[in-house]
């Protein structure tokens, strides 16, 4: 008996030892592909420094995009076939700050008078540049773009239909939980709402910057006065899935009050069984018509 219950405690220590092992493996492990991602981003820069354009090549995605400040989006091809204009674009970084979401990296900051995104994903090969945003720095103050659009106008697109569908159960998650924030913009719950929002999240527009705690305070004044701001309609829309536990969603829209359309890049991650919202960040497209107020007014 007494062999019996030293062996019950040696394999007890062993397991538990184990336990405690895997957790702290897993976190070494993330760790080290923030690391590598990290790594990846000043590489790009350093090549980019050095108008090293067969290098700076290496590290961009082939689905990579780049939409300047003026809401321009090129595909790899044309911007290494413009390769000046995107190294120049890429110097001067300051303000930076990254976040890592598994096999997806963020990088924001400000360079330019712009406000920069470079997300990074992991591919096969390594990380690669998947997309990056500029948005130009407002010079005036002005409210938030959901003040500037409360109004009592519907919202049938994006709240109940997008002319766009998953075909993962992820995306489908994510977008439904994209469409129930929409919801509660349109008619203001400041109670769930942020429970869908990162606590790191940060929305940039050509108005400004927000946090997840100004944005609560906004939706607090149009909850108690009733009115919200319908969502800006989509006219094109990807998920893109990285991994289990990260997705970025690329979406096209034109804004309900009226004005330029604009190109919309979000990071969703995983977290707490819940699917958050962790960046969103847009670019009016200046080369195109602004388009009238959805309702007419």
């Amino acid at each position: 008996m007494k062999n019996f219950l030293l062996r019950a405690l040696i394999v007890s220590v062993i397991c538990g030892g184990l336990l405690a092992a895997a957790p702290a493996g897993r976190a070494a492990a993330a760790n080290e592909e923030e690391q590598a991602a990290l790594q990846a981003d000043h590489s790009l820069v350093s090549a980019l420094g050095k108008a090293d354009k067969s290098t700076t090549g290496k590290f961009l995605d082939s689905d990579f995009v780049w939409t300047d400040a003026d809401g321009k989006s090129m595909k790899k091809a044309e911007v290494l076939g413009d390769f000046p204009a995107y190294a120049a674009d890429n110097q001067g970084d300051e303000n930076v700050q990254t976040h890592f979401y598994g096999q997806v990296e963020t990088v924001l900051g400000v360079h330019h008078d712009a406000r920069f995104l470079r997300i990074w994903v992991k591919r096969p090969a390594g990380w690669r540049e998947f997309v990056e945003l500029d948005t130009p720095i407002s010079t005036r103050t002005a409210p938030a773009t959901i003040e500037a659009a409360a109004s009592q106008g519907d919202c049938e697109n994006p709240c109940r239909t997008v002319p766009y569908k998953p075909t993962t159960a992820m995306d489908k998650a994510i977008l439904a939980d994209w469409q129930k924030t929409k919801v509660e913009e349109w008619h203001p719950d400041a109670v769930d709402w942020p429970m869908h929002i990162a606590d790191e999240f940060l929305i940039i527009n050509n108005n400004g910057i927000r946090t997840k705690s100004e944005r609560v305070v906004i939706a607090k004044k149009q909850q108690e006065a009733g009115v919200g701001a319908p969502g800006d309609p989509i006219t094109a829309m990807e998920i893109y899935d990285f991994g289990d536990n990260a997705a970025v969603m690329i979406s096209h829209h034109v804004p309900h009050r009226g004005g330029k359309p604009y190109y919309n890049v979000r990071v969703w991650t995983l977290r707490a069984g819940r699917w958050q919202l962790a960046v969103s960040q847009q670019s009016s497209i200046q080369s195109a018509a602004a388009v009238p107020p959805a309702d007419g007014k």
